[in-house]
């Protein structure tokens, strides 16, 4: 065994410690009796200068519009979020690198040109976006939780990183990911937990929830995550973000960190968060114009620069299928049944047609999707972590059990053909299916559903048998694009345990029982929009649509 992980995750720590500057930092006094929502602090605390304080709470779009108005400098912009992203890392643990220096730099260059020529350097001049930890920013490590990379210099970047750079933004933190990113929640024997920032005995959920915590903490006006079973839409759930998992070959994907190295059975995809949707829309288009041509520097990425105005007319009425409370296998707890309702009582209200969508073989196709990822990533990770002694979190215990079943390196191509045949016929049912709700020629144009049975778990829930990525994974083997938007917060008053009610199954039951409507309380209530594969624009036209549809109802 080489060095032990504890050794390891030391430097990795002190490290981290050492990057902080110390006037950063909460005071002693006001981290004494905490509340348990700490999204209130940013806004409360008298840490921040007033001005501080406007830019950490103002939204991507309008900290882009003031630095190019000279009404701020990106410089005094950058040391904001620097700031606040070490408030959120005090209170949640959500920070791996912290790239300050570089960060600042950068900042005042962009303040120097723009002063020099009238000129931005790009669509994203100025913006501080946070990554999350498997974006390569040498020489910084990508540790994606793991000891073996923890301490490890980088040396080519990524392109997207490269791409957001040429663009004018401001890459300052790198944010925490659980073991391999390939869990629900964040935690990994190097960085520890990060908790919720809405309840902190919540889960910030996984693997971008490093990036979710952030984002909740105005730690950062827009970040970047990935996903491949959900990885940015539960963090964008459990923190009631807006948050986007496009179809593969939208965005480019290439340099990146990966916990299954070489695996193309799902494919992992990299996307906005923000807590604000036209971030979501600034980021898209910025990446996605011709002049970054990420598909120039990418060989996966298709060549279609982003669109606008897909729905025509825009005025149109648009027809979603629903998934009301359960599917088929884990039903939702009480603030999410709420929140649908809301959801489609808002859209009919505003002239939209809503109906149930019977989510036909979701827990089959949940099944294959988690059991690729045992079958892939067995060796992958497991040969990694037993190298330095690290223990197994127990919702990776399917990892394990692939690796000590003497399955690692002996998947062969008859097995192999077996999984792509697999795929490849849900994916076409799937297709077959959403083609049958056509109407005098008009297809159903998405589905809202959940994206997770909870509003944010409570700490530790998800590591036992009652783990479940059924909302989201579904579509990562689909391939649809997918965008999560935030309805309304738990409220005990309203959300009671479900009484009368019959549980699916023993996993469904046990999922329930952990239901309490004190504990989750505040906690925030998030559905999902999902398109058709290359829709999506379209996807976070109709998020907006339902968005307003919300405002409008409420």
């Amino acid at each position: 065994m080489g060095q032990h992980y504890k050794e390891i995750a030391a430097v990795a720590l002190q490290r981290r410690q050492d990057a902080i500057p110390t006037e950063y930092l909460l005071p002693e006094e006001e981290l004494k009796l905490l509340p348990r929502d700490l999204t209130v602090i940013p806004k409360t605390s008298k840490h921040f200068t007033s001005k501080e304080s406007e830019i950490i709470n103002s939204d991507a779009e309008d900290i882009l519009s003031k630095i190019h108005s000279r009404a701020w400098t990106s410089v005094e912009v950058t040391k904001a979020f620097c700031k606040a992203s070490i408030v959120a890392q005090q209170l949640t643990n959500c920070l791996t690198e912290i790239l300050f220096p570089e960060a600042l730099k950068r900042a005042q260059f962009l303040d120097d040109h723009l002063a020099k020529t009238g000129e931005v350097i790009g669509s994203l001049h100025g913006l501080p976006i946070s990554l999350k930890d498997c974006m390569k920013t040498p020489p910084y490590p990508s540790s994606i939780g793991m000891a073996c990379y923890a301490n490890e210099p980088t040396t080519e970047e990524t392109v997207l990183v490269t791409i957001l750079r040429n663009l004018g933004a401001v890459c300052y933190v790198k944010t925490t990911v659980p073991v391999a990113m390939m869990m629900m929640e964040t935690i990994s024997n190097v960085w520890g937990e990060t908790n919720g920032a809405y309840h902190s005995g919540t889960s910030p959920g996984g693997s971008s929830g490093g990036e979710g915590a952030l984002l909740a903490m105005r730690g950062s006006p827009l970040g970047v995550g990935t996903d491949i079973g959900g990885s940015i839409r539960i963090p964008s759930a459990f923190n009631g973000l807006y948050g986007l998992k496009p179809t593969f070959g939208r965005f480019p994907v290439h340099g990146g960190q990966s916990g299954i190295t070489g695996q193309d059975f799902i494919y992992a995809n990299n996307g906005p968060m923000s807590r604000s949707l036209p971030a979501l829309k600034l980021y898209c288009s910025a990446v996605l114009s011709s002049s970054s041509s990420p598909w120039n520097l990418d060989p996966k990425c298709l060549a279609i620069p982003w669109r606008s105005h897909t729905i025509t007319p825009p005025s149109r009425p648009l027809r979603f299928g629903i998934i009301s409370d359960n599917d088929g296998e884990i039903t939702v707890h009480p603030p999410i049944l709420r929140g649908l309702a809301l959801t489609k009582a808002a859209l009919e209200a505003a002239g939209h047609a809503v109906f149930e969508w019977t989510p036909h073989k979701h827990p089959e196709i949940t099944r294959e999707l988690n059991n690729s990822f045992y079958t892939l990533g067995g060796a992958a990770i497991l040969g990694l972590t037993r190298k330095h002694g690290e223990p197994v979190f127990e919702s990776m215990r399917g990892y394990e059990r692939t690796f000590e079943a003497g399955e690692h390196g002996t998947l062969g191509p008859t097995r192999l053909r077996e999984m792509i045949t697999r795929r490849n016929a849900l994916q076409k049912e799937y297709l077959e299916r959403w083609n049958e709700t056509a109407r005098d020629g008009e297809l159903m144009d998405g589905i809202i559903c959940p994206a997770s049975p909870w509003t944010a778990p409570r700490l530790g829930v998800t590591q036992s048998d009652i783990f479940c990525v059924n909302y989201t994974g579904v579509f990562n083997l689909l391939d649809y694009p997918v965008c999560t938007f935030p309805v309304t917060f738990a409220d005990q008053s309203l959300d009671q345990v479900r009484s009368g009610w019959t549980p699916l199954n023993k996993k469904d039951a046990d999922l329930q029982k952990d239901y309490d409507p004190e504990f989750y309380h505040g906690t925030p209530v998030a559905l999902q929009c999902v398109g058709r594969r290359l829709e999506d624009e379209k996807v976070l036209e109709m998020t907006g649509i339902i968005a307003e549809a919300l405002k409008a109802a409420s």
